[in-house]
């Protein structure tokens, strides 16, 4: 008893970095809430919490007040590129100096927004080198980025993506994926434009060596590969809500059908708006003719515990305002803005379903502003039927899960990164209070 004594003084008498006192504590796996909790943090983590009995000294001191303390957020699909807006405009290697200012500009479009934890999808081979330098130099004043290898295709006629990265061959497929290794990249993105014999090398290789593997699976050609024949292969990890259609809608009746069906109704596919409605109007085709087949298909990605990244605002701001943007496409009729509605609330009933069977959705902006994207896409969220609670779990472990590092951050929980936000208005009161000012904790410091 007395060791006990001596053991439970010499905590409280300690000087941590930052304790943050009157705290409400989100669990974000089970969506509890715990009142008048004391956060001690050192050396950029979380050394316990507790609740509000003892007294502890700290460097500096921040009473919550009573606010929602929860962690922040994880956004696991970004390219980097995207902080040029034009990415025809990103350039094709980065110097020292460009680095820097590509660190600050990427954390500025983050981080005040709450999201402390990126993961790349896809970027031009030639940054590889600088990218690395950042991840394995996270600090309290960037966002913490990690990079997945990719994006692989096949070889094409037309000139690649600069975000994309062409193998020939199967064995091109298995040395590339060789190098990334190599070089201390431990995730890779399959992209759909990967033919099934480059594919299954690159997954099989990829897996033999524990890297974490995303794919992009979205075309609708009989030349790539479908959800289902890539969950038949061990693919798990999936690139954005919207790809599902291409595994329900495959034979050319269908195909036919549903291209004169968006014909009727928005014409021709000529501007990328007209593309990403496209999209939204698979949901209704399969709605209206093949419901069956998609309760089936979430039935086998639950049990393969798949998950999914999110990328829903790209597609709702084409047609209705978000919180900070405006559509996006100006030509669209009343008829066709509704019929947008419609089709975008089917897609959002089918995501319900999906984490309703336990399948793991996480963010991915995949755009610029991510961090406002993010915030856009928790608000959509709960506008279209998921809990608070849910939108949470959306932003937070299910992303840290999905790339690996759960046993750093997602969570708040003792040895964990001090990776946390502090709510002036709690979301669980008014879940537009989403978009409202946060204190943001990055690796236990005050970010600004």
């Amino acid at each position: 008893m007395l060791l006990l004594s001596l053991a439970s003084a010499f905590g409280q008498n300690r000087q941590y970095d930052l304790i943050i006192t009157n705290a409400q504590v989100l669990d974000v796996r089970t969506g509890i809430i715990t009142k008048d909790q004391n956060i001690l943090i050192h050396n950029g983590r979380i050394e316990k919490l507790t609740d509000g009995s003892n007294v502890y000294s700290a460097k500096r001191a921040i009473d919550a007040k009573g606010k929602l303390v929860t962690p922040a957020f994880i956004d696991t699909h970004i390219h980097p590129t995207d902080v040029f807006g034009d990415y025809k405009k990103a350039p094709a290697f980065l110097a020292k100096d460009a680095l820097k200012n590509l660190r600050k500009k990427l954390s500025d479009e983050y981080l005040p927004f709450g999201t402390t934890t990126v993961l790349t999808m896809g970027q031009p081979e030639n940054w590889l080198a600088p990218l690395l330098s950042w991840q394995k130099n996270q600090n309290a004043s960037y966002t913490d980025l990690y990079i997945s290898g990719g994006a692989l295709i096949s070889k094409e006629k037309r000139t690649p993506y600069i975000a994309h990265t062409t193998v020939e061959t199967p064995e091109s497929a298995k040395q590339k994926i060789l190098e990334y290794h190599r070089k201390g990249i431990h995730r890779v993105k399959l992209y759909y434009r990967l033919q099934r014999p480059e594919f299954i090398t690159a997954y099989k290789i990829a897996d033999s060596l524990g890297m974490g593997i995303y794919g992009h699976i979205s075309d609708f050609s009989s030349d790539y590969l479908t959800i289902n024949e890539t969950l038949a292969i061990g693919l798990i990890n999936y690139e954005h809500l919207a790809a599902i259609p291409n595994t329900i809608i495959t034979s050319e009746t269908d195909k036919t059908q549903f291209d004169k069906q968006f014909k009727a109704h928005f014409g021709e596919i000529n501007t990328e708006a007209r593309f990403l409605e496209c999209y939204l109007e698979q949901f209704r085709f399969i709605e209206e003719n093949k419901p069956a087949e998609m309760d089936a298909f979430i039935v086998a990605l639950a049990q393969k515990k798949a998950t999914f990244s999110t990328t829903i605002h790209r597609l709702y701001e084409q047609f209705q305002p978000t919180y900070y943007t405006r559509p996006a496409d100006i030509l669209l009729t009343e008829d066709q803005t509704k019929r947008c509605l419609q089709n975008f609330s089917i897609l959002m009933k089918y995501a319900k379903k999906m984490q309703d069977k336990g399948i793991e959705i996480r963010l991915g902006s995949d755009g610029p502003n991510g961090g406002k994207v993010n915030i856009s896409e928790l608000i959509l969220f709960c506008k279209y039927g998921f809990s608070v609670a849910d939108a949470f779990k959306i932003a937070t472990i299910n992303g840290a899960k999905a790339i690996n590092i759960d046993q750093e951050t997602g969570t708040l929980e003792k040895g964990k990164l001090a990776n946390l936000l502090i709510w002036d208005k709690s979301p669980f009161d008014d879940y537009h209070n989403f978009s409202l000012s946060k204190t943001v904790i990055k690796n236990g410091k005050i970010y600004r």
